[in-house]
């Protein structure tokens, strides 16, 4: 007669705590940010459309949007965001998802949360189009800038760009407020935008160490190799438990600079002096005032605003047509690099 033992269980194969190193922070956002862009309140009417990148300088494993603050009469207010870019989406409600849609009173001093609803999350590299649109009638819906350089806003974890204004009441409409075209290029995002942070966390892989700043890793660097010399009390630690120390470190703990890993942007060079209409300066400076614009801002040989009604000529303010020019010659460019 035959017996048959019964299979005993196994024990789990036991891993020590200092082999468990995690690759992201387990907060949900670590830190949280409040940035604000510049404001010379060029001009106002119903929506702007911009790009936002998460730069790819710092171990950031990702951003969280989670507000933007505006400025005017407001009213409908509505925020969208696409993947990747604004370019080419401006007439297509399809390739946008909506974040935000609420009425909000009037307020031309301060600036107003719009909460972002799901949160935006960008991973280091990505980049989003965001627009935002009032759909009050009139010309006061928004405040926004005339484009003064390259970067809108840059910190150590953003880069906001410049984009197009839209003098329609009716997002993605094709048709501006005083007819013709309803694109304007060449504008900027003015207002606030609340983001939060979590951060990568340091790992023995080639991939990872590289995001981390020169002087972090110029200190794994260093420590190691004491690990590895003869006499140096840190060779009686293993070194997985280094490796967990380091695990734990945020990056900058070698008094790496967070804003030495921002770009500064001068403004551009051709400057002319304008007049414009500052009826509702944040600065309580009411009346006209003057400011520094590009001399492409404004599409004719006038001084008005081009974005109001007075300064339109449908002949020469072609907006739509310039900026399917600029877009051909930017994938010519692609292609040819």
């Amino acid at each position: 007669m035959h017996s048959v033992s019964a299979e005993q269980p196994t024990a789990p194969d036991y891993q020590p705590q200092a082999l468990k190193r995690a690759k992201v922070a387990n907060y949900v956002v670590q830190s949280c940010y409040n940035v604000d862009t510049r404001d010379f309140e060029d001009h106002t009417f119903s929506g702007i459309m911009f790009d936002l990148c998460c730069k790819d300088t710092l171990p950031i494993e990702f951003i969280e949007i989670q507000q933007v603050w505006v400025r005017g009469n407001l009213g409908p207010m509505t925020v969208w965001v696409t993947p990747d870019s604004h370019g080419k989406k401006y007439h297509s409600s399809s390739d946008w998802k909506l974040v935000h849609k609420d009425t909000h009173k009037e307020s031309m001093m301060d600036l107003v949360s719009l909460k972002i609803d799901p949160p935006i999350r960008l991973k280091c590299g990505e980049s989003v189009g965001m627009y935002v649109h009032s759909g009050l009638e009139g010309d006061l819906g928004l405040v926004y800038n005339n484009r003064r350089s390259r970067v809108t806003h840059e910190d150590p974890h953003i880069r906001i760009l410049p984009g197009m204004a839209h003098i329609s009441h009716s997002p993605f409409s094709r048709h501006g407020y005083w007819g013709g075209g309803a694109w304007r290029y060449n504008r900027e995002f003015v207002g606030r935008l609340t983001y939060g942070v979590k951060w990568m966390l340091w790992n023995p892989r080639s991939k990872v160490h590289c995001k981390f700043p020169e002087k972090f890793r110029e200190m794994i660097f260093t420590i190691l190799m004491c690990h590895r010399r003869d006499g140096c009390p840190l060779k009686k630690l293993p070194g997985a438990v280094i490796y967990f120390i380091f695990n734990l470190l945020p990056w900058d703990w070698a008094g790496d600079d967070a804003k030495s890993h921002v770009t500064k942007y001068e403004d551009e060079d051709t400057l002319m002096r304008h007049t414009g209409r500052g009826r509702f300066s944040r600065f309580g400076s009411i009346g006209i005032f003057q400011f520094n614009h590009d001399d492409y801002y404004d599409d004719d040989d006038d001084d008005d605003d081009d974005d109001d009604d007075d300064d339109y000529n449908d002949d020469d303010n072609d907006d739509e047509k310039e900026m399917e020019e600029e877009e051909e010659i930017e994938e010519e460019e692609k292609e040819e690099g």
